[in-house]
């Protein structure tokens, strides 16, 4: 866990704005924000569905772990710019992050009924974050780790209007 805590009114914030994800509920996800910067994906548990890594009906498919990976560390950035002192008086709702590059290196096969994606910032500026990550299963064994480029658009203010 981290001591890297967040005020109340930045986990407002993120759960606002990201809380209600129907994707991730739909695939049996739960999302916890750990500290600025750090978020845990879990998958409590694995379905049929959810399986078929290398062909095999044991093993986590390669998609599930890269949606997790894609959610965790997107998330740890989110919770990072949501607590920057220059988003005061920003909508959260407004705030909007796309992935550049999501790069997954699968070091086990995925195989057991429960895993969690933990990702953690690892620099982020205004307009470009950068994350890291690891796929975790039930055990603590490593089973992919990821590394990503997350590009940052903050809302626009109106043009003025002219006379």
């Amino acid at each position: 866990m981290s001591d890297n805590q967040l005020p109340q009114h930045v986990i407002d914030a993120f759960w606002q704005r990201w809380g209600n994800n129907t994707f991730m509920r739909a695939q049996g996800q739960e999302l916890d924000i750990v500290g600025a910067g750090e978020a845990v994906e879990r998958l409590p548990q694995v379905t049929a569905a959810q399986r078929g890594g290398g062909g095999s009906d044991t093993v986590l498919n390669g998609g599930v772990i890269a949606y997790m990976f894609d959610g965790a560390l997107g998330c740890a950035i989110a919770s990072s710019l949501l607590a920057r002192p220059d988003i005061r008086g920003v909508d959260p709702r407004s705030l909007r992050q796309s992935t550049i590059n999501l790069d997954i290196t699968y070091i086990d096969a995925a195989s057991g009924d429960r895993f969690e994606a933990c990702g953690r910032v690892v620099r982020a500026s205004r307009n470009v974050a950068f994350a890291e990550g690891e796929l975790l299963d039930a055990q603590g064994r490593t089973c992919a780790t990821a590394r990503g480029i997350w590009r940052i658009f903050w809302p626009r203010e109106p043009a003025p209007t002219r006379p």
